[in-house]
């Protein structure tokens, strides 16, 4: 006999700092089992990047003509 088959688990997703959105958004995974891999993923296929502990997705920054990164206000 099957008894509560449903388990809760952990799983880890980035969110931007600014805006809020959530790296895996749309996506086909809702997080990852690992907060490294979650990181991983958001930078290498949400655009998302690492500012003093902080996290910003592609809409929230730009580089300017001289390269620099901009957070937009």
């Amino acid at each position: 006999m099957l008894t509560n088959m449903i388990k809760e688990i952990t799983v880890y997703t980035v969110i931007c700092d600014r805006c809020g959105k959530d790296s895996n958004s749309g996506e086909e995974h809702c997080g990852w089992s690992d907060k490294e891999i979650a990181f991983e993923i958001a930078v290498d296929y949400a655009d998302f990047i690492e500012i003093d502990g902080k996290h910003y997705c592609g809409n929230c920054y730009f580089y300017d003509d001289d390269d620099n990164l901009i957070l937009k206000p």
